[in-house]
């Protein structure tokens, strides 16, 4: 199974008002569910202190429309934080406004893209990856040319054979 990102939105009535919610939900292999919540079930998916002063190069941006809403909310302290825990077993958000509702969901999918980040290093769990460098291969190759010339006796002797006529 695919993991994907369920999004549900809706007016439901609160204490006699209806209200804006959005609920999240992360649905996984079980056996990858399963483990995420017994090993990581507490890391931290979106934290909103770590977006206070904006988000990094490569996270979509959301649009101009939506920004000044985003940053309102990182702002509160009523701003959720977003775990594999609560991803997994579904976060729902009673918002304000459709703007507020609209920036739940811009949020709860760049923690999914972190859950997807974590799932790419969950996998490898008891295995073993091996890392090169770049330009690894570049330098290996060099040494072992090095090497192998070093090793091979000279057949062809240095310098300028002789009865050749000077370029110079």
């Amino acid at each position: 199974m695919a993991a994907r990102l369920l999004i549900r939105k809706g007016m439901v009535n609160i204490q006699g008002r209806n209200r804006p919610c959005v609920q999240v939900l992360a649905q996984l292999a079980p056996a990858m569910h399963t483990l995420l919540l017994e090993n990581f079930g507490n890391e931290n998916l979106f934290k909103r202190t770590t977006y206070q002063n904006g988000f990094p190069d490569g996270i979509p941006k959301p649009s101009p429309y939506l920004m000044p809403y985003l940053q309102a909310f990182l702002k509160n302290d009523a701003c959720p934080e977003i775990t594999v825990k609560s991803l997994l077993a579904g976060q729902l958000q009673q918002c304000q406004n459709i703007w507020e509702m609209m920036v739940f969901e811009y949020v709860a999918k760049r923690a999914f893209d972190a859950l997807l980040d974590m799932i790419a290093c969950a996998v490898e769990l008891q295995t073993e990856t091996i890392y090169a460098a770049p330009g690894a291969d570049a330098l290996a190759f060099a040494a072992d040319t090095a090497a192998e010339l070093l090793a091979a006796p000279v057949s062809i002797a240095p310098g300028r054979p002789d009865g050749l006529a000077n370029a110079a």
